[in-house]
């Protein structure tokens, strides 16, 4: 007994020794100024950088005598910002940071740091009446999965009825909670339904993977056609497994998931109008293509089409032809459809701009907006807050 005991005592010694001799890591920092420090504990790492949305540039690393490698950026502007370390070539999160976001498939989870302003921003729970955000189980039939969606509900939900419905999308390196985890969708429309510039409304939030479920795995109905995609290094088949499926313009699983499954649960089990002015369908990158698949498909549906950074191009009328046949018809069905992009983003940013020609040269009217930004979140959670007003007028 006093053997094992010895044993279990020279263990504890021996992590509390490796643990206490490593010095201690301060990470993220935030400065008086603005400065954002990060650092890294990594004495045999021969290289280490900071990469994320930070101000769109790797940031190489120093090391100390001590083993910690160190970077401070200068200044930056209020907002939420996402990085990650890359140390000898390997992804790492900070490990000192316990504000992280889930990610997708090849699109690992990142570390999360709020810069502070001098007062509240849009994003942020002020004090206002705030809503709820409810996570709904349902069964896809379409997928043969179980699966989940986060719903927004409004402040006042229960004294209400018929609410109007947005429909709002993630991208493909994000899951369902990335709306209200890092978009801040709820704290956005709790403040602009202060403020009496938004409409109370319901938001659903599904995941947007629809080949896969993130708790039960791969769907029953359907192959895989990203993992496919990822693995030819097609652009244009990325696009198209993710977006449309099967490259004509059909609904993709995904959307078929949405209009068969998703969409029923939520009007029979919420408080919401079914009426198609009552309606809009929005998304980020990803999930602006799904939105342009389900109003170039079910423009029954919608009044109401948001695409926010939309991976998309000037051909995509050529996948639409219903659709493109009759523009009067589609701006008759049509109350608003709002594209939106960041000024520096070179990821979306010039097929969106061939995108905003071709609209226009097919005649449907249209919304075009710019924001100062690249393809990322703080350019989204000002799409939301400047489009969310135009909602349901």
């Amino acid at each position: 007994m006093k053997t094992t005991f010895g044993f279990v005592f020279a263990g504890i010694a021996l992590l509390a020794s490796a643990i206490f001799s490593q010095p201690m890591v301060n990470s993220p920092e935030i400065g008086s100024n603005g400065s954002l420090s990060l650092r890294y504990y990594a004495p045999n790492a021969q290289q280490v950088t900071v990469n994320g949305e930070l101000d769109g540039k790797a940031h190489p690393m120093q090391k100390s005598t001590d083993g910690v490698w160190s970077t401070t950026i200068d200044s930056l502007p209020p907002d939420i910002y996402t990085y990650w370390f890359d140390v000898d070539g390997i992804r790492s999160l900070d490990p000192h940071n316990t504000n992280t976001k889930l990610g997708y498939g090849m699109f690992g989870a990142v570390s999360v740091v709020e810069m502070p302003g001098d007062g509240p921003q849009f994003y942020d729970a002020k004090p206002v009446p705030h809503g709820s955000v409810r996570i709904q189980p349902y069964e896809s039939k379409t997928l043969g999965l179980s699966r989940t969606v986060w719903i927004y509900t409004p402040p006042g939900y229960d004294q209400g009825k018929n609410y109007p419905v947005l429909y709002l999308l993630h991208g493909a390196g994000d899951v369902e909670s990335g709306w209200t985890l890092i978009g801040r969708a709820n704290l956005i429309l709790d403040n602009l339904i202060a403020e009496g510039r938004a409409k109370s409304m319901v938001v659903v939030m599904p995941l947007g993977h629809a080949i896969q479920s993130f708790w039960t795995g791969t769907s029953k109905q359907f192959p895989d056609p990203v993992s496919k995609a990822f693995r030819t290094g097609s652009r244009d088949s990325i696009i198209t497994a993710m977006f449309s499926g099967d490259g004509k313009g059909g609904l993709s699983p995904f959307a078929q998931d949405l209009v068969g499954d998703v969409m029923p649960m939520i009007e029979k089990t919420f408080k919401v109008s079914t009426k198609p002015e009552d309606r809009a369908i929005a998304g980020l990158s990803m999930g602006g293509g799904q939105a342009i698949n389900l109003a170039f498909n079910r423009s029954d549906l919608f009044r109401y089409v948001i695409a926010m950074s939309p991976a998309v191009n000037g051909k995509v009328d050529a996948a639409y032809p219903k659709f493109f046949s009759d523009p009067s018809k589609a701006n008759a069905q049509f109350k608003l459809f709002w594209v939106g992009v960041g000024r520096d983003d070179v990821l979306t940013g010039p097929g969106d701009l061939e995108f905003d020609e071709m609209l226009t040269r097919r005649g449907i009217t249209h919304m075009f907006a710019q924001t100062d930004g690249r393809h990322e979140w703080t350019v989204w959670r000002h799409h939301l807050y400047d489009v969310a007003p135009l909602l349901f007028k």
